[in-house]
């Protein structure tokens, strides 16, 4: 028996089995997962799921009898151990053996996590799927003090779910903003307020020295001096792509498991989409390795039409949002590089965007609860449309005339 082969059952795993069923593709389907449950939705994990208001039934991609219906085999609890690339086959933790025809790695990417020897004898969690959601809810419901190690897109998430559970929540961050990674100063600086506001306790530009178990607490002294008293540690520091048995099985690795911009590998009928895959973007002309559901669903569409001979390129803008309290942060395009910035909207109002531009031209855009100016520019950058930023500044301006006009 041959067909395709899905290792993963994440967006990118999923929805390239989905997208080959209904593209008309006949031959075998089948998916194998590590996790119990059906293939869900992972951006509620840090947020709704987390705080109880939606079940495992309102996060699936889709429902148990989709998959039976449309011949989609799913192996749940299942574990790949062995590729063999040249034979065509693998090898599950079991011993079972399948063939395949194409093969496409969806594996995803695993928390970051603290070396054992960092903090011996501490117990840090970390949140990456539902089990840990679970693990976690238990535990906090005797926690009083929870601590967040790390002022990225989960550790705010994070802080925001527990604030709204009525959880005092302390934050560390060792660069000296929160989001440094990926937006500007404006950005960072309005979250920090927001979430000091709302009662989190911030600690930016401080690392961790030692932590020290004291009955049921822990005591930790950061790089500056100060002592935070915690009862539970959560941490969420980055991520890194799960491509160890691509690299095992003779697939070109580096940063992820390295694809063209038709999501294939070094072999031909060998495949890599979503967090995994470090993939050529034809939009830009590089490779990059996106975190994002946009982008693991993009990959989805470029690996069926691959599979399916049809081979559109990868081209996908890199996009990204984030639900904190009642805001909504928009990101779109690489802001790298940039070297001029521009707000529109005020921020004192809760509704604004910081528009970056590089020698003289919109290359990204940031977006707090503008939703329908963000598509506009969005729509512009995927477009590869070249919007002066002369033009941006411009008061009277309306972004919703991006596509009735030529810029």
């Amino acid at each position: 028996m041959s067909g395709v082969i899905i290792i993963g059952s994440g967006h990118a795993g999923t929805n390239t089995a989905i997208n080959l069923r209904r593209s008309g593709y006949e031959d075998n389907i089948i998916i194998f997962s590590i996790e119990n449950e059906l293939p869900y939705h992972r951006p509620p994990l840090s947020k709704k799921f987390f705080k109880g208001d939606m079940s495992l039934e309102d996060i699936l991609i889709k429902n148990e009898s989709f998959y039976s219906d449309n011949n989609i085999q799913l192996k749940t609890k299942s574990e790949i151990v062995e590729v063999n690339a040249k034979g065509k086959y693998l090898r599950t933790c079991s011993g079972d053996q399948y063939e395949f025809s194409c093969l496409v790695f969806a594996t995803g990417s695993s928390s970051r996590v603290f070396s054992e020897s960092v903090f011996p004898d501490i117990d840090i969690y970390y949140l990456r799927n539902i089990a840990d959601v679970n693990n976690i809810n238990i535990l906090l419901k005797e926690s009083k003090k929870p601590l967040l190690i790390g002022g990225g897109y989960i550790g705010l998430e994070l802080a925001a779910s527990m604030i709204e559970m009525g959880m005092p929540v302390s934050i560390i961050e060792q660069e000296e903003r929160l989001l440094k990674r990926v937006t500007a100063p404006v950005m960072s600086e309005f979250y920090k307020d927001l979430h000091e506001s709302r009662g989190v306790q911030i600690f930016c530009n401080q690392s961790i020295k030692t932590i020290n178990k004291l009955n049921n607490e822990y005591e930790v002294l950061t790089s500056d001096g100060d002592f935070i008293k915690t009862d539970f540690i959560i941490a969420g520091i980055g991520a890194i792509p799960n491509d160890e048995l691509a690299r095992e099985a003779g697939i070109k690795c580096k940063n992820g498991i390295l694809v063209d911009q038709y999501c294939r590998t070094n072999i031909p009928y060998i495949f890599a989409a979503g967090d995994c895959a470090n993939a050529f973007n034809d939009l830009y002309g590089f490779s990059m390795r996106v975190e994002s559901v946009p982008s693991a669903n993009a990959h989805a569409k470029v690996v069926t039409s691959s599979i399916l001979g049809n081979e559109i390129t990868n081209r996908e803008l890199p996009w990204f949002w984030s639900d904190q309290y009642e805001f909504k942060l928009q990101m779109a395009g690489l802001s790298e590089g940039y070297d001029e910035i521009h707000i529109h909207g005020k921020i004192e109002e809760n509704a604004f965007m910081a528009c970056y531009g590089k020698e003289g031209s919109l290359i990204a855009v940031d977006s707090v609860n503008m939703p329908k100016n963000f598509n506009n520019y969005k729509k512009a950058l995927a477009n590869s449309m070249r919007l002066s930023m002369d033009l941006i500044k411009d008061p009277n301006f309306d972004p919703s005339s991006i596509f009735s006009a030529s810029y």
